[in-house]
């Protein structure tokens, strides 16, 4: 009896380890192909985002985003993530880390962080966090922006991990987001935007808000005590199983 129960708490224990260490199922967020201002131009089919998995480890936040084209032939196009995780954020027109025309109108505010990347030159990211302005928690350049990497094809894969801790956020928490697409231009604006299935602008300077009017995402982080009744939910039916 004593050696059972042995086994059972070492079982767990195992388990607790084995969900902490791996990224969890992710939720799929899809947008509409086909959906820039034929005036526009979608960079060989890269600027029309297609779709974001977002899914997390014990510390990290995972996100895969695809777009409709080869970003490696065409070595071309900025690619980025706002982020607003309920703190007091930019409300500006340029509410954003690199001062673009796009700003974000969430249910708890603006924008508290950018996870800005290009694709060109082999590819880079940063990590933008607002206070009373903004500035660079993480970055590729100085190996401290987590993982950035890049999957090329028909369509391509851009997949940022990093830190829940330097998005001001922790398990439990609930934050809003949307994904854009954009042009190399300082000036340039939300070519595409994820959570829009309409054309996001007409021309590429034009200002660009993520809110409930035109479409905003949001994700869940499940606390730790949820990951963990979740193992111990398995380990009983894997228990049961193994007796009947």
């Amino acid at each position: 009896m004593i050696h059972r129960t042995s086994f059972v708490v070492t079982a767990i224990a195992a388990s607790f380890i084995s969900i902490a260490s791996q990224a969890n199922p992710g939720v799929v967020y899809n947008d509409a192909t086909g959906d820039i201002d034929p005036s526009i131009s979608t960079g060989g089919g890269t600027l029309d985002l297609v779709r974001m998995e977002v899914s997390h480890t014990a510390t990290d936040l995972v996100f895969a985003l695809t777009v409709n084209g080869n970003v490696t032939s065409t070595d071309w196009g900025k690619f980025m993530i706002g982020i607003s995780n309920g703190s007091a954020g930019d409300t500006s027109v340029n509410g954003n880390g690199w001062a673009r025309p796009i700003n974000m109108g969430s249910p708890t505010g603006g924008m508290t962080n950018w996870l800005g990347s290009w694709v060109d030159g082999g590819g880079g990211a940063e990590n933008r966090s607002w206070a009373t302005g903004w500035s660079v928690v993480g970055a590729t350049y100085n190996s401290n922006f987590g993982s950035f990497a890049i999957a090329s094809g028909a369509q391509s894969t851009i997949t940022y991990t990093v830190s829940m801790a330097s998005l001001g956020l922790a398990a439990g928490n609930t934050f809003y987001f949307d994904a854009y697409s954009s042009g190399g231009g300082n000036n340039d604006s939300a070519v595409d935007a994820l959570a829009n299935p309409n054309y996001a602008i007409s021309s590429w300077g034009g200002p660009y808000t993520s809110s409930s009017a035109t479409g905003i995402y949001s994700y869940t982080i499940p606390a730790p005590g949820a990951i963990a009744l979740l193992g111990v939910a398995g380990l009983a039916l894997r228990g049961r199983a193994r007796k009947a």
